[in-house]
């Protein structure tokens, strides 16, 4: 398969943001001698996925790299061995009498749940997905799907989000996140695996690509970071004025203004 054949592939596939990676990283690794054409290839990947924060750090690492298909493997190495699952499951509470609720069933925070049997965890049920149900099939543990009216009655201690993409001040994360929050009145802790913290202008211009533009995210809410108790990542929990310290991409001018 061609590059640019397999460019289409990836950028029309769905499935986790591990896998997507995987393939993007792959994909990328192979324009590594040709800068115009990867140049390409990020801007049709980032098209495709605008919301998908892994990506565009991935773009912005493999972009500024002076070796772009090193930096592509090592980038997919980063996120292959994402420790933010063992770290959160190991830092919810123990033992534990009140439900955890998590909204949705995203890839990371679900990894971590699963390691938590003996937690009674409740999927709340996010706005526009239809494959909550099926994702919960392939999970071996029982899992209660709720409605957020629900959710409250079942006062949760924690609510767990997870973020596609952040900035060091407001993370992208699914529609109905803070009326979540105040409906339950839970401590709120935002998941951020590896690649998600971006830096503020690099968060600006995916904002800018969303396909209802900077002002309005359409299926997501802009949250400022302090609305959460905890930042999780791969190194634990952290306040939300340390998340800057996890800020590992550059700024890459080539993505700046997308698609323009």
């Amino acid at each position: 398969m061609q590059p640019f054949e397999r460019l289409r592939h990836v950028a029309r596939s769905g499935g986790d943001d591990a896998l997507l990676v995987e393939e993007a990283a792959d994909c990328l690794a192979g324009f590594a001698d040709d800068p115009a054409s990867l140049v390409v290839a990020c801007r049709r990947l980032l098209s495709h996925h605008p919301a998908a924060g892994v990506l565009w750090w991935l773009c912005a690492r493999v972009l500024v790299a002076p070796l772009p298909d090193e930096a592509a493997d090592e980038a997919a190495r980063l996120v292959s061995t994402d420790r933010t699952p063992d770290r959160l499951g190991t830092l919810l509470p123990f033992p534990h009498n009140e439900p955890i609720a998590v909204l949705g069933w995203p890839s990371v925070t679900g990894a971590a749940l699963v390691t938590r049997p003996d937690l009674d965890v409740v999927a709340v049920r996010v706005e526009g997905e239809h494959r909550i149900h099926a994702r919960l099939r392939r999970v071996e543990r029982t899992v209660r799907v709720v409605d957020e009216i629900d959710a409250a009655a079942l006062a949760p201690s924690h609510v767990l989000v997870e973020t596609s993409a952040a900035s060091p001040t407001e993370a992208l994360v699914p529609a109905g996140t803070v009326e979540l929050l105040e409906t339950t009145g839970a401590t709120g802790w935002l998941v951020a695996g590896v690649g998600r913290i971006l830096p503020a202008r690099l968060f600006g211009a995916l904002r800018a690509a969303l396909p209802d533009g900077d002002d309005d995210p359409g299926d997501f809410d802009l949250v400022p970071v302090e609305r959460f108790e905890r930042i999780a990542g791969p190194t634990g929990l952290q306040a939300p004025d340390q998340v800057v310290r996890r800020v590992d991409a550059p700024v890459a001018p080539e993505l700046m203004r997308l698609g323009r």
